[in-house]
């Protein structure tokens, strides 16, 4: 422990000391950086592709801010509502920006905003959108296509040989498939206009060609979508999401929590939106439109028919399935029992939404339909009496958001089939012009059932939550910020690990230093309160017991040469229970980038070192990775990470990726649980991506 913080220290003078040159990152740079900072509060199984998507399409058609509306700005992501409606204010006041600059004019940018902003933005004159014809779509259109290979080069536990006996005995003892992941993606896009492809996906231990995929890939998504037809705003075919309001009805699509970006809690709702991710449930299939009705209204309407994966629990005489017990959302069908699942319950969704926009309002109105063709029935347990039980729901809500002053209001209210009510509502403001703050209050009922619905919240979905969260951004001085927010949360009824209401808080703080496009660096605090059972005692009695999580962090980034790039990380935990010690954790990492000028070649690089006392005091890191994969590995136990990652560019029509992941636990016998123990203390993967444009 002690020979860590001293590297550290040594690390973290060389630095300081450095002979700094000015580098602005490259583009693919900058949207990892992006990226994490959205993803700083880790969601299990999150996919942020829609994030790629319209990063790398604004890198190459970059965003015309004297045309753009809401909804294309908040496709920027990283731009927090009160600043998109100060810079439309700002456009509507002043007339068309000349320059980019001028966005530092503006309530709430600052210079590092606008260093994050060039690569993506333009300014231009409005332009008429011009008629499309298929020669000019063939003619002018974009083709990207890849092929992603991956693989656990150690053997695991589900992979090795295995007596037909004992196979017989227990079929689910071993994958069915090989330990190769395979992805495969092709992508057309004619500007936003027309947008076009597919995405199949092999993953890890299922069959291909053969046994239970005779055609090949597990999954397949197929989806077309057209902007801009007459009156039509978008018109969706084949696989699409869709989100709407505040998201207590409706929204399939990705939706991150609380995170650095603390002013960011309103969601900007995008409407019906292609789908092109590997998250083989939060998506629907079959079609979707949004027309204009006039200038300042517009309605969607979507209809969706697809099999989910299920736990079948009741079968008919003649194999119809008549009841399941749950809903299977790893998508991995590797082993008889995952296969025995797949697709065996029918879903039908319907819905709709109205909204009218004005300058100084809005308001909307959302309606879903769910058909499941057989009971979703749930064993009855202690805390899940209240969930949705039935082959059908209908949800509806109203959505709002109106300006007083310097202050924005939104939210949403919604119902159930069965009476249940959810409310969210907020509010931001620009107090002076270094200084944003933001409030959110929600109450979720526990008999709530919205099965698409992602409302802001502390709990696993949007029900038995009742919360207030409070943020802010303060400028304190050129080149300093500091970020923080609170948020208190209850739990009228019990949940799946505290067997009693209960309630917790959440509070953080970050304070940014930037010296300059090439120099900056945070340090945060981060700590959690949320009760948890107690071990079971005499009669399997369980108490709530105060669990807390603390985490404390500190990063830089800087540029040693116009080529190299360095980062690093020290970061703190501290997990505490009632009836055990503190539990505690070290990390510290390096990143190294390089990116020459010349030759079309970059190169990623970390080496992390690590140490918890147990699973609860772990930590997340985000690693650079091959383009459409996102890798947030956990952190514990003794040992360190590395990874190689590198990129080499043919010109302008092939990419081509290499990954080497190594996580070592020197003394472990082995690593993982189940199929994918791994025999001894290392676990390492291979992944190569190409890609090719024309």
């Amino acid at each position: 422990m002690k020979q860590i913080l001293i590297a550290a220290v040594i690390l973290f003078a060389f630095f300081l000391s450095a002979d700094l040159h000015c580098q602005q990152p490259a583009n693919h740079q900058l949207i990892e950086e992006l990226l994490e900072e959205q993803m700083d509060a880790y969601i299990p199984d999150m996919d942020p592709s829609v994030i790629y998507d319209d990063l790398l399409y604004y890198t190459m058609h970059p965003l015309n801010i004297n045309t753009a509306g809401a909804a294309e700005l908040a496709g920027l992501h990283f731009i927090d509502e009160l600043r998109i409606y100060n810079l439309l204010d700002y456009r509507r006041a002043r007339g068309y920006f000349v320059s980019v600059y001028e966005l530092l004019y503006v309530d709430g940018f600052t210079a590092e905003d606008l260093r994050k902003l060039m690569p993506f933005i333009t300014v231009e004159e409005p332009v008429t959108a011009f008629a499309l014809s298929p020669s000019s779509i063939l003619r002018q259109g974009n083709h990207q296509v890849f092929l992603r290979l991956q693989q656990v080069l150690q053997k695991q536990r589900g992979y090795l040989p295995v007596s037909d006996s004992a196979l017989a005995r227990n079929p689910n003892s071993r994958y069915l498939g090989s330990p190769l992941k395979i992805y495969n993606r092709y992508q057309f896009n004619h500007g936003r206009r027309i947008q076009a492809g597919f995405v199949a996906e092999k993953d890890q231990g299922e069959e291909f060609f053969r046994g239970s995929n005779p055609r090949g890939f597990d999954y397949h998504t197929v989806h077309l979508q057209v902007n801009d037809a007459g009156k039509f705003k978008t018109i969706a075919l084949g696989d699409f999401q869709a989100g709407f309001g505040q998201g207590l009805v409706l929204w399939s699509g990705l939706a991150f929590g609380k995170s650095a970006s603390t002013l960011n809690i309103r969601k900007s709702a995008r409407g019906i939106q292609k789908y092109s991710s590997t998250d083989e449930n939060r998506f629907f299939r079959g079609a979707g439109a949004t027309y204009r009705l006039t200038r300042s209204t517009e309605t969607s309407f979507f209809l969706s028919r697809k099999k989910v994966d299920a736990a079948v629990s009741a079968a008919g005489p003649d194999g119809k399935v008549l009841e399941v017990s749950s809903l299977q959302a790893t998508g991995l069908h590797a082993t008889p029992s995952q296969i025995a699942g797949r697709k065996s319950l029918g879903e039908t969704v319907m819905g709709g939404n109205i909204n009218y926009n004005h300058d100084l309002f809005r308001v909307g109105a959302t309606v879903a339909a769910l058909r499941y063709d057989a009971v979703l029935n749930p064993p009855v347990r202690i805390h899940n009496q209240f969930e949705f039980r039935g082959s059908r729901n209908l949800n509806g809500g109203a959505d709002y958001q109106f300006a007083v002053g310097r202050v924005r209001f939104f939210g949403e209210g919604a119902f159930s089939r069965n009476g249940g009510t959810a409310l969210l509502t907020g509010g931001m403001a620009n107090l002076s012009p270094k200084m944003s703050v933001s409030a959110l209050y929600r109450n979720y009922a526990r008999n709530y059932h919205a099965l698409f619905s992602d409302g802001f919240r502390e709990n696993t979905r949007t029900s038995n939550e009742k919360g207030f969260y409070l943020g802010t951004v303060m400028h304190l001085a050129p080149r300093w910020k500091l970020s923080a927010y609170i948020d208190f949360f209850s739990f009228p009824w019990m949940r799946h690990n505290a067997w009693a209401p209960s309630s917790g808080s959440e509070y953080f703080i970050q304070v940014d230093f930037n010296y300059s496009a090439i120099l900056n660096m945070y340090a945060s605090f981060r700590h959690k309160d949320k009760p948890l059972n107690s071990p079971a005692g005499a009669n399997n009695i369980r108490v709530l017991y105060d669990a807390g999580t603390s985490r404390l962090r500190y990063h830089t980034s800087c540029f040693v040469s116009p080529v190299v790039e360095l980062r690093n990380r020290l970061e703190l935990s501290r997990y505490s229970r009632e009836d055990i010690s503190p539990e505690r954790g070290i990390l510290l990492y390096q990143d190294i980038l390089y990116k020459p000028r010349i030759v079309p070649f970059s190169l990623a690089f970390r080496f992390a070192g690590f140490r918890t006392d147990s699973y609860n005091a772990r930590f997340y890191a985000y690693e650079n990775d091959v383009l459409y994969a996102f890798s947030i590995p956990a952190y514990y136990d003794k040992g360190y990470r590395t990874y190689l990652l590198g990129q080499y560019s043919a010109g302008n029509a092939v990419d081509i990726w290499i990954k080497y992941g190594l996580t070592k636990l020197p003394g472990r016998e082995s690593m993982g649980s189940g199929l994918n123990e791994i025999a001894g203390d290392a676990r390492s993967e291979l992944k190569a991506q190409v890609r090719v444009r024309f």
